[in-house]
């Protein structure tokens, strides 16, 4: 058996390298533009997470524009050209689209604002006990102090003349 000289041998194995690391990395690219772009025929769905033929025929389109060796900014350009800036899964981070993005920053910031100043004045609203008016707990405990009879309940008292008269 003949043996592979150092220089083959390091040749074959990174050629092996270069080519398991260069197909992932491709597909990669093709699904990342593809979840960037919103399909043509399914509602609400990215590019690749549609199942009809439409969507198939662009996402080979994109494959075969990746395979020329052009950018994934080149090639959501060509569709955002084809079919305007809503083909776009996100809105551009410029214009009047901004709004988008910053609006739900807005709403937080502003939310916890107010949170936090109806909290402050909700504190500051409590009534605070006077100590001097609080009995002491040699009082609590001796239950010496006088019991304030509730104030008279309407439904308490018809309760109680009902049930008399039921009795009798």
């Amino acid at each position: 058996m003949k043996r592979l000289e150092p220089n083959r041998l390091g040749l074959s194995i990174l050629l092996l390298l270069v080519l398991s690391f260069s197909s992932p990395s491709a597909a990669l690219v093709w699904q990342d533009v593809a979840n960037e772009l919103m399909s043509p025929a399914c509602p609400g769905r990215t590019l690749i997470n549609c199942t009809s033929g439409q969507s198939e025929q662009w996402r080979e389109v994109i494959r075969q524009k990746l395979a020329k060796g052009e950018t994934k900014e080149q090639i959501i350009q060509y569709f955002v050209s084809m079919r305007g800036e809503e083909i776009l899964a996100a809105p551009p981070k410029q214009g009047f689209a901004l709004t988008a993005w910053l609006l739900p920053l807005f709403v937080m910031v502003n939310g916890a604002g107010l949170i936090i100043v109806l909290t402050y004045r909700w504190a500051r609203k409590r009534p605070e006990a006077d100590v001097s008016t609080l009995p002491s707990s040699d009082a609590i405990l001796s239950d010496t102090l006088p019991r304030a009879s509730p104030p008279p309940d309407v439904y308490r008292e018809r309760l109680r003349s009902e049930l008399e008269e039921f009795r009798s």
